[in-house]
């Protein structure tokens, strides 16, 4: 036998097999992430908003490229209803096995243990930050025949009503709710809220003249404000936004540090194993850094939240220490 000759296929295995190890070994994040996913099975996001809104437009842009990052498809599962705790119960009845993630807002996450007096969770018990996906800063916006060209004019037909303006909001305990009672007091003039079942349908109210006035997020509303349906007072915003740039903020109409923004971002069951909560991190990372990504969150009126995991979990800790006492202050209780 020509030893020479059996030898050269065993060396060209080897050869290959070095050579797809290397390749692995230096392949790109992507897909790094998609060999160490725990299947090839769909992950599921679920909004706890219906589509339209705020959260479900941000979560589609980043879970397209999250889901690139990660070679692994994403199931968007908007499940509205409750303050967003329908859509948290359904996640801590899945696995905790990486393949389901809540998309965590201002409401469930913090606000809603201010207002409600039983819970069928804890927020930071049953829950663990995974990543931030991105945040939009609140417009205040009127009906167009409620005759307010600007925050002056709003502020003094509110003086003269005894009852105050019919405030929407995307539902009791929301962000557009809190932060509406918050800004009316510190303006001057009352409200009565009117919730409704996510920011699209308030905003639609609005414009049939159901409603005077909403705080909403951008990218629910500032379409509408653009198309000139509704009408634009001012950005609870330390800076005015780009594709608004003739809308003031808050402190310059004379309310320095009133600021307030629906943010968003993944939150996993307790018990998730770490390597997946990290591996989903590193994903909506890796999309949050492509330029094409930032151009069309900030084109809906958003702005990237990059970070760590530890990052995350410390803004909400802000989150909970800011709103938490200020919803109790304000007396707010859910609707």
């Amino acid at each position: 036998m020509n030893t020479s000759t059996t030898r050269r296929p065993r060396q060209r295995r080897a050869a290959l097999i070095s050579m797809l190890l290397l390749a692995l070994g230096t392949a790109g994040p992507g897909l790094a992430m998609a060999q160490d996913a725990p299947s090839g099975r769909p992950i599921r996001f679920v909004v706890p908003y219906p589509a339209g809104g705020a959260a479900d437009q941000i979560t589609r842009l980043v879970a397209n490229g999250t889901s690139a990052a990660l070679g692994v498809p994403i199931i968007i599962d908007n499940k509205g209803g409750a303050a967003g705790m329908i859509a948290a119960e359904s996640v801590l009845r899945a696995e905790p096995d990486g393949q389901t993630f809540y998309v965590g807002a201002n409401a469930p996450i913090v606000i809603n243990q201010a207002i409600y007096d039983k819970m069928p969770y804890d927020p930071a018990r049953d829950f663990v930050p995974v990543a931030g996906m991105g945040k939009a800063p609140l417009l205040l916006v009127t009906r167009k025949d409620l005759g307010a060209s600007d925050l002056k004019a709003l502020i003094a037909k509110g003086e003269k009503m005894p009852n105050g303006f019919t405030m929407g909001s995307a539902s009791s305990g929301n962000i557009t709710h809190l932060a509406g009672e918050y800004a009316a007091r510190k303006m001057g003039f009352k409200v009565t809220h009117v919730p409704f079942a996510g920011s699209a349908p308030a905003i639609t109210s609005m414009m049939g003249g159901n409603v005077d006035i909403m705080f909403d997020a951008l990218p629910s509303c500032m379409p509408q404000a653009r198309a000139g349906r509704i009408v634009p007072l001012l950005i609870l915003d330390g800076q005015r936004f780009p594709q608004l740039p003739e809308v003031p903020t808050a402190a310059e109409l004379g309310f320095p540090g009133l600021e307030a923004a629906a943010w968003f971002g993944l939150m996993a069951r307790s018990g998730t194993p770490p390597a997946a909560v990290e591996r989903m991190n590193r994903a909506v990372n890796e999309a949050l850094k492509k330029p094409e990504l930032v151009d069309k969150l900030r084109t809906i009126g958003a702005q990237p939240m990059l970070g760590t995991q530890q990052q995350f979990a410390a803004f909400i800790d802000g989150e909970r220490k800011l709103w938490m006492p200020l919803a109790k202050s304000l007396g707010v209780r859910a609707d």
